[in-house]
């Protein structure tokens, strides 16, 4: 299963990075992000498709993307999951 989305600008970069790394320092809005995704990144700045992608914490999606994810292994899912082909997030949750 894979998403198919646009490259990430380098804005979204660090937009999706802030938002990895306040999950690693705040316990609270990492479990709100894996619990809830939408609530958790409604006032985030994140594009449509940003919240799409992080939403599923999906390790080699977020790779893909150019994003390096060592420092946020230990929360992020890790799977086989490109990010080239349409998927709904309804189907990832």
């Amino acid at each position: 299963m894979s998403l198919h989305v646009k490259p990430l600008t380098s804005e979204g970069k660090i937009r999706v990075e802030n938002i990895l790394q306040q999950a690693a320092k705040d316990i609270k809005f990492r479990e709100l992000l894996t619990e809830n995704p939408k609530e958790a990144l409604k006032n985030s700045g994140l594009t449509e498709e940003e919240i799409s992608v992080i939403s599923t914490m999906r390790r080699v999606a977020l790779e893909e993307w150019g994003i390096d994810v060592r420092p946020f292994r230990g929360f992020l899912r890790d799977n086989g999951f490109k990010i080239t082909e349409i998927m709904k997030l309804e189907e990832i949750a």
